[in-house]
């Protein structure tokens, strides 16, 4: 029986909460959050009351208790925890990013190298039948040699609203770069897919649309104190944002609401939730764009927006023999390898999970690896230890001092 525990309790805990309540081999015994959190899903979880700690302090003080731990917390936090994590003995699943900066990253490799401790990334679209799919694909030398490569990922404009507005990583200072706190997957996906080493890299990107200088008149800096006609046009109405996403699969850090009335924190200003979108102290940038060059030639291009309908990622790879596209949240891809007919590959058949569940899927074989991982150790073409995900970190830290530095190009050692 492998023994874990997870700290911190939000939405990212309590999913790898869910998995672990349906495996028979694994056993919840510890969770450190809030007083109040740890408490109320200790019971739901099955933990005993004196295994629930309202910090992770107080449950690193216990020693060490179990064969390892799940850190799910705010990104500014993971270095910390990280390093006692690791002293203590435990082997760690570690939430994305690593850290907040590069140097923080490479303190964690080192010292998980030098204790010989098993770290993984939640680098989870790896794990999701659709990129699966493609990676397959371009191993088997479907696609020739690739050349081009075009990621996009949609926010989504409510999703970006509750998350980069309102919501936790509004504040780059307190939180990440956006690039990195967003599209950390995204920068990964193209590092794992392109079979050689990124080289150079030059972004660009700004706060486009949230801010004071495109507030609707009639707005207020709470929407309660908002003119009704104003409010009734806005598209990030606290009122009707909030009660529409609050149960979706994508919550935006909301998982602190959870059984709260919803209209009394707003009515009474009690949380940053009920700030108007273009009246807060977010700077998190809305839109940017990512130029890579990776040693073999190749070239790669990420674009992040917040203005979609939906939150999806969209690739199209070009490779020298064929080329391949598709619409990870459809998850159908469009494969030509050139010279024959078009074939449409449903990656929905491939697989018995819902594709609707945790990241296309793809939460779920991650917790799995993870478990085989610290156990048995079997290969892994997907596995994202923090060796591996130093590099695309090292892009997306490149990304935001380029785009700093007006997207001059800078190269990577």
């Amino acid at each position: 029986m492998v023994k874990v525990a997870i700290i911190g309790f939000g939405s990212r805990g309590r999913m790898f909460g869910d998995l672990i309540k349906q495996d028979n081999d694994v056993k919840l015994v510890a969770i450190a959050d809030t007083v109040e959190a740890s408490q109320m899903l200790g019971l739901t979880y099955g933990v005993e009351e004196h295994m629930c700690f309202d910090s992770a302090d107080s449950f690193f003080a216990q020693g060490k208790i179990c064969d390892a731990v799940f850190i799910c917390t705010q990104d500014a936090q993971h270095i910390d925890m990280a390093l006692k994590a690791m002293a203590l003995g435990y082997d760690i699943c570690l939430e994305k990013p690593a850290a907040v900066n590069l140097e923080d990253c490479i303190q964690i490799r080192d010292t998980a190298n030098k204790l010989g401790r098993k770290v993984m990334l939640t680098h989870v679209m790896r794990y999701a039948p659709f990129y699966q799919q493609i990676k397959k694909l371009v191993d088997a030398g479907k696609l020739g040699e690739i050349v081009t490569l075009n990621q996009t990922e949609n926010i989504a404009y409510w999703h970006f609203a509750l998350s980069y507005v309102r919501g936790p990583w509004r504040k780059m200072a307190d939180s990440s770069a956006t690039i990195i706190a967003k599209c950390c997957h995204d920068l990964d996906i193209i590092n794992w897919l392109i079979p050689a080493k990124c080289t150079s890299v030059s972004s660009y990107g700004n706060l486009y649309y949230f801010n004071s200088a495109h507030a609707p008149e009639g707005s207020a800096e709470y929407c309660v104190d908002c003119a009704p006609e104003t409010k009734e046009k806005c598209l990030y109405n606290a009122y009707n944002i909030y009660p529409q996403r609050m149960n979706t699969s994508v919550v935006g850090g909301t998982a602190r609401l959870k059984g709260r009335d919803i209209y009394k924190i707003l009515d009474n200003k009690e949380d940053v939730i009920g700030r108007c979108v273009f009246r807060g102290d977010n700077d998190a940038i809305d839109n940017q764009v990512v130029n890579m060059i990776f040693d073999s030639g190749a070239t790669a291009h990420l674009t992040m927006t917040a203005f979609s309908e939906r939150c999806y990622r969209y690739i199209k790879i070009h490779g020298t023999k064929g080329e391949v596209y598709g619409d990870a949240d459809e998850g159908i891809l469009y494969l030509t390898e050139y010279g024959k007919p078009q074939q449409v590959i449903d990656v929905n058949k491939f697989t018995d999970r819902n594709l609707d569940d945790g990241h296309g899927g793809g939460d779920y074989f991650l917790y799995r690896d993870f478990i085989d991982y610290i156990t048995v150790h079997s290969p892994s073409m997907t596995r994202t230890t923090i060796d591996d995900s130093i590099e695309s970190h090292l892009i997306g830290f490149k990304a935001e001092e380029s785009r700093m530095k007006g997207g001059i190009s800078l190269n990577i050692e």
